[in-house]
């Protein structure tokens, strides 16, 4: 697919197909994640991969927003490992996960599969019913699937600004 057709396709999937990912499209996707930039090539992601039924289970019983899809896959950041800006002092973890979950969705996406990029949940529950080790802080969930063949975007989807009103020319 052509980067534009992959952006204009992606929206945010609520109903899965249960069909299971094949574990090649799942490589792929990692590898689309890897390759991210971060700052200073810290690489500070950490993602777990939840496609068993006991992890699928685990991650329902604690986020209401994974649509029952047959992948989860959970980014993390090991924020010790992320750079610090030296004017700000701002520790640039949440920006490299989330390029980190975008370059991965974009991927799903090219590979004919949908996403839908969650940011409502309660880490705490979800970690400690997965055991995920001290040090490690969930930044996103992302789950992963084809799409049902009756999933469309939510209206909203199309509700875009004009460019005028998010972009200035200096």
């Amino acid at each position: 697919m052509e980067f534009d057709e992959v952006v204009k396709k992606r929206y945010s999937v609520r109903k899965y197909d249960p069909r299971p990912v094949e574990d090649w499209k799942i490589e792929r996707i990692l590898e689309a994640g890897r390759l991210a930039p971060t700052g200073k090539n810290s690489q500070c992601q950490r993602v777990y991969v939840l496609r068993s039924p006991e992890a699928l289970d685990k991650i329902r019983a604690n986020c209401s927003m994974t649509f029952d899809a047959p992948l989860v896959l959970l980014v993390f950041a090991k924020k010790d490992e992320a750079w610090v800006s030296r004017f700000t002092s701002r520790n640039i973890a949440e920006t490299d996960t989330s390029i980190v979950t975008d370059h991965m969705m974009l991927a799903a996406v090219n590979l004919g599969l949908g996403t839908c990029w969650v940011g409502y949940f309660d880490p705490v529950p979800i970690c400690d019913s997965l055991g995920i080790p001290n040090g490690l802080t969930l930044m996103h969930v992302l789950p992963v699937g084809y799409p049902a063949e009756d999933s469309e975007p939510y209206p909203m989807h199309f509700e875009r600004k004009d460019l005028s009103e998010t972009v200035t020319f200096l």
